[in-house]
């Protein structure tokens, strides 16, 4: 019989367990069945059956006679989500630059970074789960909320990993988001500083939040802004644009009270640009926003121009 899967194992995996190994690489099913699949012999290393705990090297050979992709009900049991190829064709379609290191995704709409308690489809496990997918471990090295668009980073080797963690850590990254806002801004560029509070293990804690901003058109109701935050904050630019009563239009859960008239729309945050540096050399990435954030524009006549941002 000839096996259905074949993988030579890289440097990304050496000395990782036979278990842990085929829940990133191949599917996440229950430790259960992995071990009655090894037991039986359907899942061999260099030809020969292996325990969960061996640990995998170099150029090992794993072959995979088991058909552990149509096995829907025990997936079914694991997964609330299973992603689909429309899933995954969505993300490979908004990929703007890839090398074996990491790619960068302008990030659609809508489509959660990771799982949570009100949203199970999400790009990790589209990653992560769909069984045709290229990318052997993807990690995330940053966020954005689920309705803002534009570049997102994801590594593909631990090394990149620690570079772009260390690197958004350290404020190494600059940042550049587009937003539209409620309302015309008295100081047309500026610093926002706050104090923010966050839930943190039961506990309130205080972070200071800063972003500039310049403000890049404007009519009588809206103003275009370009912000790049210093810091990164969870929900720091809705939140503080929200504290001057600001708020981007489409906020649903910051907006202050007399201040949701634009609430129906969708939440008008593009993250734009991201500029850093690697072995000396700056690196620029940019993302078109949403033809939903461009058409609005255009009807409002906000206008600017990417290449001068």
């Amino acid at each position: 019989m000839e096996p259905k899967h074949i993988f030579k194992i890289e440097e990304d995996f050496e000395n990782i367990r036979l278990d842990k190994w085929f829940k990133k690489k191949v599917k996440s099913l229950p430790q259960s069945l992995i071990e009655r699949t090894l037991r039986k012999g359907k899942i061999l290393v260099n030809g020969k059956k292996a325990k969960s705990s061996y640990k995998i090297q170099i150029n090992d050979e794993i072959k995979i006679y088991a058909d552990i992709d149509n096995d829907d009900k025990i997936i079914k049991k694991k997964f609330s989500y299973l992603p689909s190829k429309k899933d995954y064709d969505l993300i490979k379609n908004n990929i703007l630059f890839e090398n074996e290191h990491y790619f960068v995704l302008n990030k659609p709409y809508n489509l959660a970074v990771q799982s949570g308690t009100k949203t199970a489809k999400n790009i990790f496990d589209i990653l992560k789960n769909y069984s045709e997918t290229e990318y052997l471990t993807p990690h995330l090295v940053h966020r954005l909320d689920a309705e803002t668009t534009g570049i997102l980073i994801i590594s593909k080797t631990h090394k990149s990993a620690k570079f772009f963690s260390e690197a958004f850590k350290n404020q190494t990254i600059n940042k550049s988001y587009l937003a539209v806002v409620d309302g015309i801004l008295e100081n047309k560029s500026g610093t926002l500083k706050n104090e923010l509070s966050y839930l943190e293990n039961n506990k309130e804690k205080v972070h200071l939040s800063i972003t500039n901003y310049k403000v890049i058109s404007e009519t009588k109701d809206y103003s275009l802004l370009l912000l790049n935050p210093e810091t990164g904050r969870k929900h720091q630019l809705r939140r503080q644009l929200s504290f001057i009563k600001h708020p981007i239009l489409g906020e649903k859960k910051y907006t202050n009270k007399g201040l949701n008239k634009t609430k129906q729309l969708h939440l008008m945050l593009h993250a734009y640009k991201v500029e850093f540096l690697i072995n000396s050399k700056k690196i620029i990435h940019h993302a078109e926003p949403s033809l939903y954030f461009q058409s609005f524009c255009k009807e409002q006549k906000l206008i600017y121009e990417l290449n001068n941002l």
